[in-house]
């Protein structure tokens, strides 16, 4: 999968995930079109995820902008995240309030398009989709 011009902004999850970076997303079988699209294709995670179900409930659209946060959900997936893929949603939710959408997404796109093939890389592995290159941190 390609990475576009520009990422749009619904691929940027409650949490502070970029669903356009995400394994899940840039599957070649059954793509999961990202935590705010409304879609039966989502994954099980999106489906149930209790991050997204609060916010809902609080009718706040991202985490950081949540008085409540950093709250307990969140410290437990930023963990899960930093431990298994090196990557903190807790860091991209706290940018949302003074950096902005579209500077994180610009910025997301810089970072994980492929320099080889314009591919996406995604987060979790850190290959291209395309070309099977490896993003070295």
């Amino acid at each position: 999968m390609k990475m576009p011009e520009k990422i749009d902004n619904m691929m940027f999850a409650p949490c502070g995930m970029n669903c356009k970076l995400c394994i899940k997303h840039i599957s070649k079988s059954n793509p999961c079109p990202g935590c705010l699209i409304d879609s039966p294709n989502k994954t099980k995670n999106a489906l149930k995820c209790k991050i997204k179900k609060c916010l809902e409930t609080k009718r706040v659209k991202y985490c950081g902008r949540c008085s409540e946060f950093p709250c307990k959900l969140m410290k437990k997936q930023d963990k899960n995240y930093k431990k298994r893929y090196n990557y903190s949603t807790l860091d991209n939710a706290k940018r949302i309030t003074y950096t902005g959408i579209n500077r994180i997404m610009l910025e997301d796109k810089l970072n994980w398009e492929c320099p080889s093939c314009g591919g996406i890389i995604s987060i979790q592995e850190r290959v291209c989709s395309d070309c099977g290159l490896n993003k070295e941190d």
